[in-house]
């Protein structure tokens, strides 16, 4: 499943209910309110995935199929035989993401909340802080795997003004870096709005090259 996220299509589950307080010792812990403006049943998400400097139509669809209390489930779909170089990412994550016809058709989970997100892309399905909406640069959310492993997001940058384009607007935004245990992929970089979720990622691969994407949310 992580794959999905890796290509873009990721991009977008909770083992904690949303209402609860949370704890602020715990950096994988997540409060707020369960009701917000991307997690509604049957709302879709679009991308814009750019590899290198070309634009790349996968002809994904991204659809809320379910939301239990915060834990939201989507349906993803694409077709990535246009794109050897997502192909090949998605080839190296163990696990089977794909169709009979060679595309893409996975379920992934969420914790969407007004305070945050969280995903569980670890091998251990724990839940692993994505965003806090009210995050300072040099916030870090670690998780440690049963192998030992940690894997680390950075709060490296965020804006007070409405100075990233997406779509028709300018927002604010948050911006994550997180470290690789993927080989091939140097890091991975994410953009993220209290409004709107994850909109943008950017993943940088070892030969120097990038592939990234607009994630466009329906209340955008």
């Amino acid at each position: 499943m992580k794959a999905v996220k890796i290509a873009g299509l990721i991009l977008l589950g909770f083992l904690f209910f949303a209402c609860d307080k949370e704890d602020s010792n715990d950096p994988n812990s997540l409060g707020g309110d369960v009701n917000t403006e991307i997690s509604n049943v049957g709302d879709e998400f679009f991308l814009s995935v750019q590899v290198g400097n070309d634009y790349v139509d996968l002809n994904d669809t991204i659809k809320v199929v379910s939301n239990n209390n915060g834990l939201v489930t989507f349906k993803i779909k694409a077709n990535v035989s246009q794109s050897n170089k997502i192909k090949q990412l998605l080839d190296k994550i163990p696990g089977n993401v794909y169709d009979a016809q060679g595309n893409i058709d996975a379920e992934v989970q969420f914790k969407i909340t007004t305070a945050g997100i969280q995903d569980f892309f670890n091998k251990d399905q724990k839940p692993h802080t994505l965003v806090k909406y009210d995050a300072k640069v040099g916030d870090q959310y670690k998780l440690t795997k049963s192998d030992g492993k940690t894997i680390t997001r950075t709060v490296t940058a965020r804006s007070d003004v409405d100075d990233f384009p997406y779509g028709f607007y300018y927002i604010k935004t948050i911006t994550l870096e997180q470290d690789s245990r993927i080989p091939g992929i140097q890091k991975f970089v994410y953009r993220a709005n209290h409004k709107f979720g994850i909109v943008y990622v950017e993943i940088y691969l070892e030969d120097g090259s990038k592939v990234s994407s607009y994630i466009f949310a329906p209340n955008s």
